[in-house]
C-alpha cells in the first residue's frame, strides 16, 4: 500500500510543471498535455496525452527503469518490435520514443538515485478502446456480437499472427534498421548507467536483483535475426494474446494487435 501511494506521489509531481496548470511534458521537440491516467502494472503507466500544437490525442507509455530492477533495453525492446512491423495494419506502431535521466526525488519508492532512467513510448490513441472494453459493454447492455464483425475482427488478428510468424528478414529494410538502432540506443542506456552506478562495498553482498552487468532480456528482437540470410524466415511469438491487447480501430472494424513488450523469437523452448 505504502509503495502504491509513493508511486502514484511520484508521477503526480514528476509530470507537473506548475499547479494549477495542466501536467505537461516533452517528448524529444513535441510538448504534450497529460490529461488522465488511462491504465497501469509494474513498472509502466499509460497516459491519455494531447499534442499542444495540433490537440491530437495519443496514447504515451511511460517505463521506469531504476536500478536493479528494470533495464532501458528491455524496455526499449517493445519499441524495437513496433519497427520491426510497422508496415503490417493489424499491429500498433509506435510514433516516437524518448530516454531520460531522472533526478532523484525523496517521493521514489525505488529510493530516488539520481540517473535511473525513464523510457517513454507515444502510441496511437484509439477511442473505442479494446475488444475488453466491448465483451464488458455487451454484458452490461445484455447484447452481443454481430457475426460478421465478429469474423473481421478475428481475421484481423489472424493477420497480424501471420506476420509475426512468417517475419522473413529484411536486413537493409527500413524499419529493420530502425529497431537495430532502437536495440543499440538501449544498450548505450544501460551501460551508461552502469558507469554512474555507485560501486558496492566489498563487505556489501551481492544479490541477484542487483547484480552488475547482467543482462534481463535473453530473446532479444532484432539480434535473434543474426545468422539467418535475407528472405530467410525468423518467427516471432507474441506471447500475450488476450482480448485487452487488441485494439479496435477508429472504423469500428478493424483489429490492432498491441502490446509487444512479450514478444520474442519462436519456438520458444519449454524446459519445465
Amino acid at each position: 500500500m505504502a509503495q502504491y501511494f509513493f508511486d502514484l506521489l511520484y508521477n503526480f509531481t514528476d509530470c507537473m510543471c506548475c499547479f494549477p496548470s495542466t501536467p505537461q511534458l516533452k517528448i524529444n521537440n513535441r510538448s504534450f498535455k497529460l490529461l488522465r491516467l488511462l491504465g497501469e502494472g509494474g513498472f509502466s503507466y499509460v497516459y491519455l496525452v494531447q499534442d499542444k500544437a495540433t490537440s491530437e490525442l495519443f496514447a504515451l507509455k511511460k517505463i521506469r527503469c531504476p536500478f536493479g530492477q528494470e533495464s532501458v533495453s528491455q524496455a526499449l525492446k517493445e519499441v524495437e518490435a513496433y519497427n520491426l512491423f510497422a508496415s503490417q495494419p493489424n499491429i500498433i506502431h509506435s510514433i516516437d520514443h524518448s530516454v531520460s535521466t531522472e533526478s532523484g526525488s525523496k517521493f521514489r519508492s525505488d529510493g530516488g538515485e539520481p540517473g535511473s532512467k525513464t523510457v517513454y513510448i507515444l502510441l496511437p490513441y484509439y477511442q473505442r478502446g479494446n475488444l475488453q472494453d466491448a465483451i464488458n459493454a455487451n454484458l452490461v447492455n445484455h447484447t452481443q456480437f454481430p457475426e460478421k464483425r465478429l469474423m473481421v475482427l478475428m481475421l484481423g488478428v489472424a493477420k497480424a499472427l501471420r506476420a509475426m510468424h512468417q517475419y522473413r528478414v529484411k536486413s537493409g529494410a527500413g524499419p529493420t534498421r530502425k529497431a537495430k538502432a532502437v536495440r543499440r540506443e538501449g544498450e548505450e542506456a544501460d551501460a551508461a548507467m552502469r558507469m554512474g552506478k555507485p560501486k558496492r562495498r566489498a563487505t556489501q553482498p551481492a544479490d541477484d536483483e542487483d547484480s552488475e552487468n547482467e543482462p534481463l532480456m535473453d530473446d532479444e528482437v532484432t539480434r535473434s535475426q543474426e545468422g539467418v540470410q535475407d528472405g530467410g524466415l525468423r518467427p516471432y511469438a507474441h506471447r500475450d494474446i488476450k482480448p485487452g491487447n487488441i485494439m479496435i480501430d477508429d472504423d469500428g472494424q478493424s483489429p490492432v494487435l498491441m502490446d509487444l513488450g512479450s514478444l520474442a523469437p519462436s519456438p520458444i523452448a519449454i524446459t519445465s
